[in-house]
């Protein structure tokens, strides 16, 4: 050690390593270097705080064999920073626990080289001083530990609680995206509403680039407030569920759906007139879907398009709505003038019929006469072979006409569907045998019980596969399939004939209304009559030159249709009743006579 007192004496260890560096410079150079090295490299190569005592230990001795090492090697260098850098060091490096031991070990070889190198009179109270020196090291880096684990600590509760908040925020910022959402859906369909729909379509018009359109579709139910009262309003939601359901599923991915004011649906779509053109094609077949396997609902549709007919949001939907509302008004009026056809075609019917009536019972006699003087005078008898068959025509004539009006009560059982398809296939069979075309029957899995007249619901179907017959062309083909389906039963008759020109589409139902040379034109206002009289529907979809779809939809079960058949038919027989009191009139003698028993009645 540097000696700067005269009054220091030099001890053995002085004298040795004195010794060694003039005898072998290099070496002893060469272990100061080494040393020096080694020291550095423990001290500022980034060991890690060591958690394993004996490593602890391990790494505190090797930092100090270093520095005492260089302490010996070099008498003339003051040392003590460095023991006091060292040591520092090592304390900030290791645990709490192993200060004191690690503070003694350093100060008593400090000390202990100190004394075997140089000594005065003054020698105890330096080496006091340097105690004191290692001891404040020690307490400083103590205390500097204790701060940084204070300030880690610190650290750690401020990232939870910032981790916290950041998921608090999170959880709060899903919870109103959820609220929000949740406000912009309707609650049945989980579509978006009205304003959720506007949002959208406000997003969608700012993405818009310059040559691209936006279309606007609004749909409307026109005849579903009937549908409610007559079906219910649950069946009238599951309606409106299917329909959101299949045109969320068909229409494209990036279409914007929604559901507002009731069964009304609007759609929000980006792309040219062949995207509108696929969307309205899509919205037509889900309509026919939904026609086939539930109930008659008839829709209309109003259209706009951005930038071609409006310039915001607010415009493009204003548009397509007021669209919407004419094509509604149009639909109503179709209903209304309908309505009203089929009032005077009532009318009419109900004439018809009084007049069957007076015609018929005449008509009977007029026959039974003929077939008398036929049978005394030779010159009625070539006759005979025209007048009677004139007379059945007329005849059958009327018995259609009194089909169409007559209202005597349905006789409602149960009965196998599948079965009377079979015994109406037994009949016809035949006939399109020789016709050269084809009935092709298609059976469900599971054999169909229904409650109806099957007489009446005989008739229909067989009326249907006639008229199919009627318009095939060569080997045509009439298919015939019935499924139950939601407490209803669909029943299918489909030909690939001539089909109905859409000017006579409106009238097919109409009373005397025909297309074919021969006929009365009431084979379908009859089965038309028949299923309403049954609480169900018929419906027609035809393509000239395709062929014709009739769809009819039946209840399995009739629900006090018995009893109002039966009060509609004591009306008709009151009416009848008094119809025939207030004509009555005095009997000739020719009606008093007995008629033949082939007369016809």
């Amino acid at each position: 050690m540097l000696s700067y007192h005269s009054s220091y004496e030099y001890h053995i260890l002085y004298f040795l390593v004195r010794d060694f560096a003039l005898k072998h410079p290099f070496l002893h150079w060469l272990c100061v270097g080494v040393g020096t090295v080694l020291l550095l490299s423990l001290l500022f190569l980034g060991i890690a705080c060591q958690k394993r005592k004996s490593t602890v230990y391990l790494y505190a001795l090797l930092v100090l064999g270093s520095v005492a090492t260089l302490d010996i090697l070099t008498q003339t260098i003051p040392m003590l920073a460095v023991y006091l850098i060292a040591q520092g060091i090592v304390l900030y490096r290791t645990q709490s626990k192993s200060n004191i031991a690690i503070t003694l070990i350093f100060a008593t070889v400090f000390l202990v080289i100190d004394s075997f190198t140089t000594w005065n009179k003054y020698m105890l109270i330096e080496l006091m001083g340097e105690v004191l020196l290692f001891i404040g090291v020690a307490w400083t880096l103590l205390q500097l530990k204790q701060s940084n684990h204070k300030i880690e600590h610190y650290k750690e509760k401020n990232q939870y609680l910032a981790d916290k908040v950041r998921e608090n925020q999170k959880r709060l910022k899903e919870y109103h995206d959820t609220i929000e959402d949740t406000y912009r859906r309707d609650y049945l369909t989980g579509l978006y509403n009205f304003g959720g729909f506007k949002e959208q379509v406000i997003q969608s018009l700012v993405r818009c680039g310059p040559d691209q359109y936006y279309h606007v579709v609004c749909v409307d139910l026109a005849d579903f407030r009937q549908v409610n009262m007559e079906e219910g309003l649950e069946f009238g939601d599951q309606i409106l569920m299917l329909l959101a359901r299949q045109l969320k599923k068909n229409l494209p991915h990036f279409a914007k759906l929604a559901r507002y004011d009731g069964d009304q649906f609007a759609i929000g779509i980006i792309g040219d007139r062949s995207v509108l053109r696929l969307c309205l094609d899509t919205i037509e077949r889900v309509m026919e879907e939904i026609k086939a396997d539930r109930t008659l609902v008839n829709y209309c549709v109003g259209t706009a398009t951005y930038p071609l007919e409006a310039k915001s949001a607010d415009e493009l939907i204003r548009l397509a709505e007021q669209r919407l509302s004419i094509e509604q008004r149009r639909l109503r009026h179709r209903e209304e003038e309908h309505r009203q056809r089929l009032e005077k075609l009532s009318a009419v019917g109900q004439l018809a019929a009084g007049l069957a009536h007076e015609i018929r019972n005449p008509l009977t006699s007029i026959r039974g006469f003929v077939q008398i003087s036929a049978a005394e005078n030779m010159e009625v008898k070539k006759w005979e072979s025209i007048i009677l068959p004139e007379i059945d025509r007329i005849n059958d004539l009327l018995k259609q006409f009194l089909n169409l009006s007559e209202t005597k009560p349905a006789r409602y059982q149960e009965f196998s569907l599948d079965q009377l398809v079979k015994d109406v296939m037994s009949l016809l069979q035949p006939k399109s045998f020789l016709m050269g075309h084809e009935i092709k029957v298609i059976a469900p899995s599971k054999a169909v019980m229904i409650e109806a007249d099957a007489e009446q619901i005989k008739q229909v179907i067989i009326n249907l596969i006639q008229n199919g017959l009627e318009s095939l062309m060569d080997h045509g083909k009439v298919e015939v399939k019935w499924k139950e389906l939601h407490g209803r039963v669909m029943i299918r008759i489909q030909d690939n004939g001539c089909g109905i020109k859409p000017e006579h589409f409106s009238r097919i139902f109409e009373p005397f209304f025909t297309t074919k040379g021969e006929g009365t034109g009431m084979g379908l206002s009859i089965c038309h009559r028949i299923i309403n009289d049954h609480g169900g529907q018929v419906h027609v979809t035809s393509q000239p030159g395709r062929g014709t779809t009739f769809n009819i939809h039946l209840p399995l079960r009739q629900v006090r249709k018995q009893i109002v058949s039966e009060i509609r038919h004591l009306q008709a027989q009151l009416f009848e009743q008094q119809n025939e009191h207030h004509h009555k009139r005095p009997e000739t003698p020719q009606k008093r006579m007995s008629k033949p028993s082939f007369f016809l009645h």
